[in-house]
């Protein structure tokens, strides 16, 4: 059994029998209070897409770094460059269960396209950052649906080239409840229609599969 939670904005974990990984340590889960940190309890591993700070905070990662007894990051290099200032260890190898495709981030309101890298776990999430260009998909589908960098109508097209089985909406946290569930509503209505589920998940919440 695997058990995807989401905690805030693009930040994820995955549990399975081998123990627990965390998505995109950023600032706003550290930082807004929405939920408390003590119930993530001691993650494995932390998977980071790329080097923004609601993606990355180093000051997160270093606290769950201090949680567990053998905590392992991995990250593209210039996630890696960023937690070394901080004197954090990251990996660019990925783990033998995960395959990632590196790809660059959509270009962002200021012109930066900075490199993203997706990441697929066993087969049965893939997270792939703040990028359309990932090809491959696994069942499940960690999906932005409402950001500064693309649209909701782009994010759906998305999924629908890639044909997961579900999508778990990602990369919202600046919408308000009622405007979370109106995205949600208008992608639910299109993926439908091509077979693919939507599981909405507020913050702290999870589901199984």
């Amino acid at each position: 059994m695997t058990t995807i939670r989401r905690l805030t904005n693009s930040c994820l974990t995955v549990t399975d029998d081998s123990g627990t990984t965390l998505f995109d340590p950023g600032f706003f889960t550290f930082d807004s209070g929405e939920v408390d940190l003590d119930s993530i309890g001691e993650v494995q591993r932390i998977l980071i897409t790329h080097e923004h700070g609601d993606h990355v905070k180093p000051e997160f990662v270093q606290w769950l770094l201090d949680r567990g007894s053998d905590v392992r990051v991995f990250a593209n290099q210039a996630v890696a460059d960023i937690l070394a200032k901080h004197g954090i260890d990251a990996t660019t190898d990925t783990p033998d269960d995960v395959s990632c495709e590196d790809v660059l981030h959509e270009v962002i309101p200021n012109g930066a396209q900075p490199t993203n890298r997706a990441y697929t776990i066993n087969g049965v999430i893939t997270h792939p950052g703040d990028s359309y260009q990932p090809t491959i998909t696994a069942p499940v589908l960690a999906l932005p649906l409402l950001i500064p960098w693309g649209s909701t109508t782009r994010s759906v097209e998305f999924a629908k080239s890639l044909g997961p089985k579900q999508v778990v909406p990602i990369h919202d946290f600046y919408l308000s409840r009622s405007g979370r569930g109106f995205i949600v509503s208008m992608a639910k209505a299109v993926l439908g229609q091509a077979g693919i589920e939507v599981v909405p998940l507020d913050w702290g919440e999870s589901y199984s599969l």
